[in-house]
This record gives C-alpha cells, structure tokens and sequence, in this order.
C-alpha cells in the first residue's frame, strides 16, 4: 500500500493544521488479528481483499466499480 503522507487543512488567517492520512492495517490469512472484535477492518495481501470481521467471522467486502 502507498505510504501516508499528511494533509494539511487551512483554517484560515494564513493557518493550516497538519492531519494524519487513517490508514488499514494489513495481514496475511494466517496473520489476522486473534483477538479482533466486530467491526475490524482490514486488508489481506494474500487474498487481495478488504476483510471485516463479523464477530463470528472474516468476511470479504464487497468492492465494485461505480
């Protein structure tokens, strides 16, 4: 994945704040988070997919094309 690089926000008078870019955290099947809770989102180099855990399960989530 492409390294973060900041953003910087104008809030005016000549000002800018310096944001961080969130980032995703990456892993392979094997290496996902053992203790993940619901909710967690991820992207697994090894399939090439953005996953979610359900609280049960991974999950692959749907990616199209608008």
């Amino acid at each position: 994945m492409a390294s973060s690089s900041p953003i910087f926000m104008d809030i005016g008078q000549g000002l800018s704040v310096m944001l961080g870019i969130p980032t995703l955290t990456e892993w392979n099947t094997d290496s996902r988070p053992k203790n993940a809770r619901q909710g967690t989102l991820g992207f697994n180099k090894q399939t090439n997919s953005l996953e979610y855990f359900n609280g049960k399960y991974w999950l692959e989530a749907a990616l199209s094309k608008s």
